[in-house]
């Protein structure tokens, strides 16, 4: 009886790691944060990026192309272009990138 209880006490105590090791990595969602018609900051979450894979990476500066080139429309220079990144530290373990796009007649 007690070997019984050894055991599920045991499965009991790996249950939650294995629940963790199945959860997904969200995908990292770009968000603007500058726009004054001459330039536009895109950023995106330097964690998520970090785990996400190279197609979610992909799928993330795609989207950020995306964002930069609509909103660069909506002003007096039509088309965006990637200028830079830097990488912004939001707290101890934590950071954005940013990504810069100038807006170009």
């Amino acid at each position: 009886m007690f070997h019984f209880k050894r055991q599920a006490f045991g499965a009991l105590a790996v249950a939650p790691v294995l629940a963790l090791m199945g959860c997904a990595v969200p995908n990292p969602e770009p968000v603007v944060a500058s726009f004054n018609e001459a330039s536009v900051g895109i950023q995106i979450d330097g964690n998520s990026l970090d785990f996400a894979s190279a197609e979610a990476k992909a799928a993330a500066i795609a989207k950020a192309d995306a964002k930069a080139a609509e909103i660069c429309s909506r002003g007096p220079k039509r088309r965006a272009e990637f200028a830079s990144s830097r990488r912004i530290t939001t707290g101890d373990y934590t950071y954005v990138t940013e990504r810069l796009y100038l807006c170009l007649k």
